[in-house]
């Protein structure tokens, strides 16, 4: 395929999938245009995120609302703990575990960068009306249902 081949793909004629996937890659790249200056990746800031929202998740709980490896998290962990963004403690029922806590510079750059998801989804919400924009999510999330009860 040259480029010119590839730059008239009608992307927008595909499976619903490659439509889903697309989506998610260009709202993705809006945030990481966003994080680029902060030096944090989107998995890093979704991360963050979490831990800000759910003080003293574990690695196990991380691994599936990131869906993403347990080598994954751990890797992801020690770089956020690396920058002093979050430390690690015991887990005081599970002795095996460690609970995940931000770090205040940690929560101070979840806080500060929250925002930024909000940012893509108000621009995204430019581009059609409020019942449009509510029905999307409505689809998206039975959607996900469908597959999750099979």
């Amino acid at each position: 395929m040259n480029d010119k081949a590839a730059s008239s793909w009608e992307w927008n004629n595909g499976p619903v999938g490659r439509l889903i996937k697309t989506t998610y890659i260009t709202l993705r790249r809006e945030i990481e245009k966003q994080l680029k200056p902060i030096g944090l990746s989107h998995t890093q800031w979704s991360a963050l995120g979490i831990i800000n929202h759910f003080p003293g998740v574990t690695s196990s709980e991380l691994e599936l609302i990131l869906m993403i490896e347990r080598p994954s998290v751990t890797s992801l962990i020690n770089v956020l703990a690396n920058k002093n963004l979050v430390v690690r403690r015991d887990h005081p029922d599970d002795a095996r575990s460690k609970q995940i806590f931000l770090t205040a510079s940690g929560k101070q750059l979840a806080e500060q960068t929250a925002h930024f998801a909000q940012n893509v989804e108000d621009r995204m919400k430019e581009g059609m009306t409020p019942e449009q924009f509510e029905t999307l999510k409505a689809l998206l999330v039975q959607t996900v249902g469908i597959f999750e009860t099979k």
